[in-house]
C-alpha cells in the first residue's frame, strides 16, 4: 500500500453503532474521503475469532478504496488479516521487537506524549507519531495535551503527527497550523447522524487550514 496519507484517520468503535452499521458506516466514511482507518475494538464484547473476521471485513472494505488499513495494539491481528500497519502505545511490544516480527514495508504509528517517548519511537523507525489532543470518552486513561501542548511537543518532532482524541471539526484547523500531519477521529463520526457528513465536515476544515 503505497498510499500513506494521513490527513484523516478513522478509529473503529463498535460500540457505538449496532452490529449491522458497522461496515456500512466504514463504508460511508470511505466514500466521503476517510483517507486511514486504524481498526481497534476494545469492547470486551466479541470474541478473538469475532473480531479477526470483522477485521477482514475492514480490511477488504480498505483494498477496495485503496486506503491504508492500520491493527491497533495487535500485532496477531495486524498479521492475520494482511493489514498495512500497526499503531502502539507505550505499554505494547517495542517498535524494534514488532519490526524483527513481522519484517516488510509496513506503516508503523506509536502514541507519545514526552521528548523521551518520542525520541525513542523516532530511533525505533516509526513512520508517524500519534498525540493526544483533547479528553475524549473513548480513551479516558491516555494524556491529553490540548492545542498548546501539542504546538510545544511537535517542535521536537521531525516525523509526521496525527492528532487524536476529541477531535472536531471546530478544534482540528488549529492542529492542523500547529503542525500536524492530520487527525484521527473516533466519536465525532461514529456518534454523528450522518457519518459522512462528519467526516466531510472535518476534512473541509482540515483543508482550509493548509
Amino acid at each position: 500500500m503505497n498510499n500513506r496519507d494521513l490527513t484523516f484517520c478513522l478509529v473503529t468503535d463498535s460500540g457505538f453503532r449496532r452490529d449491522e452499521e458497522f461496515i456500512p458506516t466504514l463504508e460511508a466514511a470511505l466514500e466521503a474521503g476517510t483517507t486511514m482507518i486504524q481498526y481497534r475494538e476494545k469492547s470486551g464484547r466479541l470474541s478473538d475469532r469475532q473480531i479477526y473476521l470483522q477485521a477482514l471485513e475492514v480490511a477488504a472494505l480498505c483494498r477496495r478504496f485503496s486506503v491504508p488499513l492500520i491493527i491497533d495494539d495487535r500485532l496477531d491481528l495486524a498479521m492475520a488479516v494482511g493489514a498495512d500497519g500497526l499503531h502502539i502505545g507505550q505499554k505494547d511490544l517495542p517498535l524494534d521487537v514488532v519490526k524483527k516480527l513481522w519484517p516488510g514495508e509496513r506503516i508503523f504509528g506509536v502514541s507519545v506524549a514526552s521528548p523521551e517517548e518520542i525520541a525513542s519511537a523516532e530511533a525505533e523507525g516509526a513512520d508517524y507519531l500519534g498525540i493526544g489532543a483533547f479528553p475524549t470518552e473513548t480513551k479516558p486513561d491516555y494524556s491529553s495535551l490540548g492545542s498548546d501542548g501539542v504546538s510545544l511537543l511537535l517542535k521536537e518532532i521531525s516525523l509526521p503527527v496525527i492528532a487524536i482524541g476529541g477531535i472536531t471539526a471546530s478544534n482540528a484547523p488549529g492542529l492542523i497550523r500547529a503542525g500536524c500531519a492530520g487527525v484521527a477521529v473516533v466519536s465525532s463520526v461514529w456518534k454523528a447522524p450522518s457519518p459522512a457528513m462528519a467526516v466531510q465536515e472535518i476534512l473541509d476544515a482540515v483543508h482550509k487550514a493548509r
